[in-house]
């Protein structure tokens, strides 16, 4: 190799020279980071910084690395977790700029001086080393700080998922159990002949409970609809309610429309309303409409009862409200609570099915 006469025209030279073996190298193994013309930039960058340190310190120049450096490794740590490239791509970049760098080294290490050359190539290998670990590690902390954050706030998501499932599936279940043997001892104790068998209800939403909590913990989802909308709700109107209060509901569109999943959270959604409705409104009449349309789904639950009073419509909801309210702008849609004192209450939803999002 022929030394040119300026020494910073042959350090530039050596470092494209390099630059250009990285890529290729990169290119090789189909590394993102060169694929990506938006992130082989940053990656470009930071090659040359590292070969220019280690062509520095082979020419005798003390060279260290620069906080700066650190950071913003970190931050661009933080923005290829944000553009989802694996930290196993940013390893495997690495490896390669090691190679190069080290190829690179011998080959210039060649034009010094004998009584220099090996003392200032192995500095210049410590400082090729520095140079990568302290980048690979700062950009670990920041792709880390992401990763966690992510997890964390899956976690969260995670936690009220289950508190809505135990209030919405067992705690609804047991309910229902409870107030099925409400209604056999009341009508046990008025002699009234009831067209319910109270205790067959009741130890069917017991079943539900140990399905429910098998299911749970075994990890699968809980398949909860095994007949259409109408006659999920209606079963559950004739189990909870211990009239004279009049239920009807209707279900108009195709429910085909619905994923199955917006259909188990609808309904999920519509049974809490009811049951609402059976433990507080005292009403003589219940409505349920449910509207299915190709890219939205409509529902309605309108009671004649006491209604709420005025601080509740809408605030500090208790744990069902909350977890409708959750439920329903968990699938993107809106959640409407409407009532007043002596006027009855009104809860009404709309979920959109095309993918949009409604603005929550």
């Amino acid at each position: 190799m022929e030394l040119s006469a300026d020494p910073a025209i042959e350090r530039s030279r050596l470092v494209d020279s390099a630059v250009a073996r990285y890529a290729e190298g990169l290119r090789k193994t189909t590394n993102p980071l060169v694929l990506r013309p938006e992130l082989w930039v940053s990656c470009e960058k930071q090659g040359r910084q590292i070969l220019g340190e280690c062509i520095a310190t082979l020419h005798g120049t003390p060279v260290q690395v620069a906080a700066e450096a650190e950071l913003t490794s970190m931050a661009l740590g933080v923005q290829r977790s944000f553009e989802k490239v694996s930290p196993i791509d940013s390893v495997h970049a690495a490896r390669v700029l090691f190679d190069v760098a080290v190829e690179t080294m011998t080959e210039a290490a060649a034009q010094l001086p004998p009584d220099v050359a090996l003392s200032r190539f192995l500095t210049a290998v410590r400082m090729l080393h520095e140079g990568i670990f302290a980048r690979v590690s700062a950009a670990a902390i920041g792709y880390e700080s992401v990763t966690l954050r992510g997890v964390g706030q899956a976690s969260t998501a995670r936690r009220h998922q289950l508190a809505r499932d135990l209030h919405d599936h067992i705690g609804s279940s047991i309910s229902l159990a409870l107030r099925c043997l409400d209604l056999y001892v009341m009508e046990q104790e008025k002699g009234v002949a009831s067209t319910r068998d109270r205790l067959q209800d009741a130890r069917q939403a017991l079943r539900d409970v140990f399905t429910f909590t098998r299911t749970m913990v075994s990890g699968l989802r809980v398949n909860e609809l095994h007949d259409g909308l109408k006659e999920e709700i209606d079963a559950y109107s004739a189990a909870a309610s211990d009239r004279p209060a009049e239920v009807v509901s209707r279900i108009d569109g195709d429910e085909s429309w619905l994923p199955e999943h917006t259909r188990q959270e609808l309904f999920l959604v519509v049974r809490e309303a009811l049951r609402n409705a059976f433990a507080h409104a005292r009403a003589g009449r219940i409505d349920i409409l449910v509207s299915l349309f190709p890219d939205a789904a409509h529902a309605t639950v309108t009671d004649d009862g006491v209604g709420l009073p005025p601080a509740r419509d809408g605030k500090g909801d208790g744990t069902g409200l909350t977890a409708m309210r959750q439920r329903v702008t968990a699938l993107g849609g809106t959640l409407e609570l409407i009532s007043e004192p002596g006027r009855g209450t009104r809860v009404q939803l709309r979920i959109p099915l095309d993918g949009t999002r409604e603005d929550c």
